[in-house]
Protein backbone atom coordinates (compact mmCIF):
# COMPACT_ATOMS: atom_id res chain seq x y z
CA UNK A 1 0.00 0.00 0.00
CA UNK A 2 1.88 2.89 -0.93
CA UNK A 3 -0.19 5.28 -2.97
CA UNK A 4 -3.85 6.56 -2.86
CA UNK A 5 -4.72 4.67 -5.58
CA UNK A 6 -3.53 1.55 -3.68
CA UNK A 7 -6.32 2.28 -1.01
CA UNK A 8 -9.02 2.96 -3.24
CA UNK A 9 -8.16 -0.56 -4.65
CA UNK A 10 -8.41 -2.20 -1.38
CA UNK A 11 -11.52 0.16 -0.38
CA UNK A 12 -13.33 -1.55 -3.48
CA UNK A 13 -12.48 -4.80 -2.91
CA UNK A 14 -13.25 -4.59 0.33
CA UNK A 15 -16.85 -3.66 -0.59
CA UNK A 16 -16.72 -6.59 -3.59
CA UNK A 17 -16.33 -9.22 -0.71
CA UNK A 18 -18.08 -8.02 2.65
CA UNK A 19 -21.03 -5.65 0.72
CA UNK A 20 -19.70 -3.16 3.62
CA UNK A 21 -17.70 0.02 3.22
CA UNK A 22 -14.77 1.24 4.53
CA UNK A 23 -13.21 4.21 3.29
CA UNK A 24 -10.10 5.07 1.51
CA UNK A 25 -9.62 7.30 4.12
CA UNK A 26 -9.83 4.95 6.99
CA UNK A 27 -7.82 2.42 5.71
CA UNK A 28 -4.71 5.13 5.47
CA UNK A 29 -5.57 5.90 8.82
CA UNK A 30 -5.62 2.30 9.84
CA UNK A 31 -2.34 1.45 8.13
CA UNK A 32 -0.43 4.48 9.53
CA UNK A 33 -0.24 6.03 5.44
CA UNK A 34 -1.67 8.87 7.55
CA UNK A 35 -0.20 9.65 10.89
CA UNK A 36 -3.45 11.00 12.55
CA UNK A 37 -3.17 9.16 15.86
CA UNK A 38 -6.74 7.78 15.44
CA UNK A 39 -7.48 4.04 17.29
CA UNK A 40 -9.98 2.09 14.29
CA UNK A 41 -13.65 1.81 15.23
CA UNK A 42 -14.65 -1.91 16.07
CA UNK A 43 -16.96 -1.80 13.07
CA UNK A 44 -14.09 -1.18 10.72
CA UNK A 45 -12.02 -4.07 12.84
CA UNK A 46 -14.83 -6.23 12.59
CA UNK A 47 -15.35 -5.70 8.43
CA UNK A 48 -11.31 -6.49 7.74
CA UNK A 49 -12.06 -9.16 9.63
CA UNK A 50 -15.03 -10.70 7.62
CA UNK A 51 -12.98 -9.59 4.62
CA UNK A 52 -10.46 -11.94 5.98
CA UNK A 53 -12.29 -14.90 6.26
CA UNK A 54 -13.21 -14.32 9.53
CA UNK A 55 -16.88 -14.23 11.52
CA UNK A 56 -15.38 -11.00 13.29
CA UNK A 57 -12.40 -9.40 14.69
CA UNK A 58 -12.70 -11.29 17.94
CA UNK A 59 -12.60 -14.89 15.95
CA UNK A 60 -9.87 -13.11 14.12
CA UNK A 61 -7.73 -12.62 17.32
CA UNK A 62 -8.48 -16.29 18.07
CA UNK A 63 -7.02 -17.25 14.90
CA UNK A 64 -3.95 -15.19 14.88
CA UNK A 65 -1.99 -17.70 16.80
CA UNK A 66 -2.01 -19.88 13.60
CA UNK A 67 0.80 -19.56 11.45
CA UNK A 68 -0.91 -20.16 8.59
CA UNK A 69 -4.10 -20.54 7.97
CA UNK A 70 -5.65 -23.72 6.40
CA UNK A 71 -8.08 -21.56 4.34
CA UNK A 72 -7.47 -18.02 3.07
CA UNK A 73 -9.07 -15.72 0.70
CA UNK A 74 -7.10 -15.60 -2.75
CA UNK A 75 -6.60 -12.00 -3.75
CA UNK A 76 -4.05 -12.32 -6.71
CA UNK A 77 -4.73 -12.27 -10.44
CA UNK A 78 -6.93 -15.11 -11.31
CA UNK A 79 -8.19 -16.37 -15.18
CA UNK A 80 -11.35 -18.62 -15.41
CA UNK A 81 -11.17 -21.22 -18.40
CA UNK A 82 -14.61 -20.65 -18.45
CA UNK A 83 -13.67 -16.78 -19.84
CA UNK A 84 -11.13 -18.41 -22.76
CA UNK A 85 -12.29 -19.04 -26.00
CA UNK A 86 -11.41 -22.25 -27.61
CA UNK A 87 -7.95 -21.81 -29.37
CA UNK A 88 -6.32 -19.09 -26.75
CA UNK A 89 -2.84 -20.25 -25.65
CA UNK A 90 -1.33 -19.11 -21.81
CA UNK A 91 2.00 -18.75 -21.28
CA UNK A 92 2.58 -20.48 -18.09
CA UNK A 93 5.74 -20.34 -15.51
CA UNK A 94 6.53 -21.45 -12.37
CA UNK A 95 10.44 -21.54 -10.42
CA UNK A 96 13.23 -22.47 -11.20
CA UNK A 97 12.56 -22.12 -14.77
CA UNK A 98 9.96 -24.04 -15.65
CA UNK A 99 7.64 -22.86 -18.66
CA UNK A 100 4.73 -24.22 -20.88
CA UNK A 101 2.56 -22.74 -23.15
CA UNK A 102 -0.77 -24.08 -23.11
CA UNK A 103 -3.55 -24.07 -25.48
CA UNK A 104 -7.56 -24.17 -25.02
CA UNK A 105 -9.39 -26.94 -26.09
CA UNK A 106 -12.97 -25.94 -25.05
CA UNK A 107 -14.97 -25.98 -21.57
CA UNK A 108 -11.87 -27.01 -19.09
CA UNK A 109 -9.51 -28.96 -21.50
CA UNK A 110 -6.15 -27.69 -22.41
CA UNK A 111 -3.52 -29.26 -24.36
CA UNK A 112 0.63 -28.73 -23.81
CA UNK A 113 1.94 -26.88 -26.93
CA UNK A 114 5.38 -25.96 -25.24
CA UNK A 115 7.03 -27.19 -22.48
CA UNK A 116 10.72 -26.27 -20.62
CA UNK A 117 12.18 -27.66 -17.83
CA UNK A 118 9.31 -29.35 -16.49
CA UNK A 119 7.56 -33.03 -16.22
CA UNK A 120 4.59 -31.66 -18.51
CA UNK A 121 5.03 -32.35 -22.21
CA UNK A 122 3.92 -31.05 -25.34
CA UNK A 123 0.65 -32.96 -26.63
CA UNK A 124 -0.37 -33.75 -23.24
CA UNK A 125 -3.71 -32.88 -22.23
CA UNK A 126 -5.74 -31.64 -19.18
CA UNK A 127 -8.56 -30.58 -17.16
CA UNK A 128 -8.54 -26.93 -15.07
CA UNK A 129 -11.12 -24.82 -14.58
CA UNK A 130 -8.81 -21.51 -12.39
CA UNK A 131 -5.79 -20.19 -12.95
CA UNK A 132 -4.43 -18.09 -9.92
CA UNK A 133 -1.53 -16.37 -10.12
CA UNK A 134 1.03 -16.70 -7.50
CA UNK A 135 -0.80 -20.19 -6.11
CA UNK A 136 -0.16 -23.57 -7.18
CA UNK A 137 -1.76 -25.02 -10.13
CA UNK A 138 -3.57 -28.12 -9.80
CA UNK A 139 -4.47 -30.28 -13.34
CA UNK A 140 -6.70 -33.16 -13.23
CA UNK A 141 -7.15 -35.77 -15.96
CA UNK A 142 -3.40 -34.87 -17.17
CA UNK A 143 -3.55 -37.58 -20.29
CA UNK A 144 -0.22 -38.15 -21.94
CA UNK A 145 -0.11 -40.34 -25.30
CA UNK A 146 -3.71 -42.06 -23.98
CA UNK A 147 -2.57 -43.24 -20.76
CA UNK A 148 -4.36 -43.10 -17.42
CA UNK A 149 -5.63 -40.33 -16.18
CA UNK A 150 -3.47 -38.44 -13.49
CA UNK A 151 -3.53 -35.49 -11.32
CA UNK A 152 -0.24 -33.08 -11.37
CA UNK A 153 0.36 -30.15 -9.34
CA UNK A 154 3.00 -27.13 -11.04
CA UNK A 155 4.49 -24.58 -8.71
CA UNK A 156 3.30 -26.32 -5.55
CA UNK A 157 6.01 -24.22 -3.27
CA UNK A 158 5.98 -20.55 -5.10
CA UNK A 159 2.67 -20.95 -7.10
CA UNK A 160 2.28 -20.24 -11.43
CA UNK A 161 2.21 -17.16 -13.22
CA UNK A 162 0.47 -16.61 -16.54
CA UNK A 163 -0.02 -14.34 -18.85
CA UNK A 164 -2.18 -14.54 -22.55
CA UNK A 165 -0.59 -14.89 -25.62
Amino acid sequence: MNTPRDFDWLSAKVFERTHERLSPTTLKRLSGYLDEGVSPRSFTLDVLSRFLGYRDYAAFLEGAGETEPQSNIVMSESLSAADLSVGRELNLAWPPGRKCTVRHLGGCRFEVVKAENTKLRAGDTFSCSLFISHEPLYLDNLVRCGGKPVAYVAGRKDGITFELV
